[in-house]
């Protein structure tokens, strides 16, 4: 019985993956959504615009191969999301933490139950960037660890801040890890240089292209080329005309959020999803250190709170990154408990059930039931 319990948080985890696909599956059966595939289409080809560098190289390839832009899309975020999930169930496999680590994935903050659960909050940009935290993952987790893992992380992450330039505060959690994967002696200061260059240089050129080009007067400028191809207007009544607006609009929008009953809310779904990272991390880290690491890691996304709202995607953010730099760390032996430490099989099937049974919104929302209730829903429509 014990056996099928430790296994089970492995199949829950591929079938969150299913729901992450499902829900790509259903934007391309309504032509694409606005925003899920709408920011990845955000082109320079007629006006030079922040993030265009991505939407502008899909819509090459759709020429190139013929495709309609919002398949090439759609896609591309499945097989991103599909490798991703493939290199870090494959880590997690090879750790001997795997038990412990196969419930950390499953917390509501984490990408793919956090997408899985609100399919409107998924499929951003955002993945680029764990893909490379998936494959220097994948890396540190292979016994002789090579140094091309570290730059192929590096390159890939680099790709996913000039897509969008709010992924450049990922990079202090790449550092961190590059830092400890040297003190491991499996990169060198001239490789920690290499990398902090790759990153430094991608960061400075997202946020410069952020200040330069930061809006459009017309959003028809990057519309155009995607209609070209065949896609219905409606496409480009998200993310692409957001592009007329002024960053003033939205940090007024956000100042109002503070003094609203939504942060309660917010207050809750952040406490929530702490008390389940921590619970887990204190039985593979030193408890202190790691609370006091989270806390300050909390700040590196703090900028996004004042100018958008959603609020409950910078919580998957953070924790995003605090559990891939955690499944990094333990990779290449960084932790304060030296053999792995199995909890009671009530305290396993309390901490298997709690993410479950709830999860948040995109926006600032506790969705009581989880995707356990969303998959009872299902099997009772059916």
């Amino acid at each position: 019985m014990p056996r099928f319990l430790f296994s089970l948080p492995a199949f829950i985890f591929l079938g969150l993956i299913a729901w992450v696909l499902a829900g790509a599956a259903q934007d391309l059966a309504a032509g694409g959504n606005s925003w899920k595939q709408g920011d990845w289409l955000i082109n320079s080809d007629e006006i030079t615009i922040r993030r265009g560098l991505v939407g502008s190289a899909i819509l090459a390839l759709a020429r190139l191969t013929a495709l309609n832009p919002v398949l090439l899309t759609v896609l591309i975020q499945s097989a991103l999301v599909v490798l991703t999930a493939a290199l870090t169930s494959v880590a997690i496999a090879r750790s001997r933490h795997h038990v412990l680590l196969w419930l950390l994935v499953l917390c509501p903050g984490f990408f793919v139950s956090f997408w899985a659960l609100d399919i409107q909050g998924g499929l951003r940009k955002e993945l680029i960037v764990f893909l490379a935290f998936a494959v220097l993952l994948f890396g540190a987790s292979r016994p002789d660890f090579a140094k091309i893992w570290a730059y192929l992380s590096a390159i890939i992450f680099a790709l996913g801040v000039l897509g969008h330039e709010g992924n450049v505060l990922f990079a202090p959690f790449f550092g961190l890890c590059y830092y400890q994967i040297a003190r491991q002696d499996r990169l060198t200061r001239a490789d920690l240089a290499a990398l902090a260059g790759i990153i430094g240089i991608a960061c400075l050129t997202a946020i410069m292209a952020a200040i330069l080009f930061r809006n459009v007067d017309d959003h028809m400028a990057v519309c155009r080329p995607v209609l070209a191809m065949g896609v219905d207007p409606a496409f480009c009544a998200g993310a692409i005309q957001a592009l007329e607006i002024p960053l003033s609009d939205f940090m007024r929008t956000t100042f109002w959020m503070f003094f609203s009953p939504k942060v309660l809310s917010f207050a809750l779904l952040y406490g929530l999803t702490i008390g389940f990272v921590i619970v887990i991390g204190g039985m593979l880290f030193d408890r202190k250190a790691f609370i006091i690491t989270y806390a300050v890691s909390a700040l590196a996304f703090a900028p996004l709170y004042a100018v958008a709202v959603d609020w409950g995607r910078w919580v998957s953010f953070h924790t995003t990154a605090v559990i891939f730099t955690m499944l990094i760390l333990l990779a290449v032996g960084h932790a304060a408990q030296k053999a792995p430490r199995v909890p009671a099989i009530p305290v396993y099937l309390g901490l298997l059930i709690y993410p479950l049974v709830w999860g948040f919104s995109h926006f600032v929302d506790v969705i009581w039931g989880g995707i356990a209730w969303k998959t009872a829903q299902q099997i009772m429509g059916i």
